[in-house]
């Protein structure tokens, strides 16, 4: 992918709402990034670009329905990616520093997170579109920013013998070099119109970053069985991870105690 900056570098990151995940069944499934800054920073331009929205969407559809953002920019990349033209929506937002129409560089200010459509706390929804700026053309946003020196980022597969991926299951990091927190993700959801798209390069279905560059377990377990395999992170790089488990095992029906 283009490597695009970060709009809030200070902010923190709901990792427990990842793209593709739908928060343990509480919400909607996620198309984006979702990103919080306590300083209330202004968002910034993650690229060259032009200005094509710059508007409510009380009366427009740009995501599950009609005032989902409530406020939103959709910035059109001056770069394209394999012959694809990109697009980064914000979303939730308020102060809109910028116009339709309007030339952007990368770094210039965008807008401040908010509470606009159907946020509950003020935060910043940052979607990457390829292709068309349609709510079904988004990838994971971690694959595109550039993650902070001394960073690097994990694409993981988690797949059964037959190359089908594993849906809603809980992947979790572990650092082997010292006492850090494990950090947990959810292999990505899948839905009748397939909102959620893995890179094509890449196939991935679950997504750590960014993390410090080192050498990490990744843990699962699927069925009663338990996987682990490392991976090196490499500073500035988009590290790959594949674990292949046991098939798919149909559960045995249980027989009705008569009374």
């Amino acid at each position: 992918p283009l490597s695009i900056a970060d709009p809030l570098p200070t902010a923190g990151r709901n990792t427990g709402y990842s793209y593709g995940s739908d928060g343990s069944g509480r919400y909607l499934l996620h198309n984006g990034l979702d990103m919080a800054d306590e300083a209330d920073n202004l968002a910034v331009a993650v690229a060259d670009g032009t200005v094509i929205v710059a508007r409510g969407d009380q009366e427009e559809m740009f995501g599950w329905r009609c005032d989902w953002y409530g406020e939103l920019v959709v910035i059109r990349l001056d770069e394209s990616w394999a012959d694809q033209p990109v697009y980064a929506l914000y979303g939730h937002i308020k102060d809109v520093q910028v116009s339709e129409g309007q030339r952007v560089e990368r770094g210039e200010p965008v807008a401040r997170e908010g509470t606009a459509g159907v946020a509950v706390v003020p935060h910043l929804h940052l979607e990457v579109r390829v292709g068309s700026n349609t709510f079904g053309a988004t990838r994971n946003p971690l694959l595109w920013i550039e993650p902070w020196s001394g960073g690097g980022i994990i694409a993981g597969r988690l797949l059964d013998p037959d190359g089908r991926a594993w849906e809603g299951v809980t992947v979790t990091l572990i650092d082997r070099n010292g006492p850090a927190e494990f950090l947990n993700t959810w292999t990505y959801l899948d839905d009748p119109d397939h909102l959620i798209r893995p890179e094509p390069a890449l196939a991935e279905n679950f997504v750590f970053g960014p993390v410090a560059a080192g050498n990490y377990d990744v843990y699962t377990s699927i069925q009663g069985v338990e996987y682990r395999v490392p991976v090196e992170v490499v500073d500035g790089q988009i590290n790959t991870v594949e674990i292949v488990t046991e098939p798919f095992r149909t559960p045995t029906p249980q027989p009705t105690a008569t009374p």
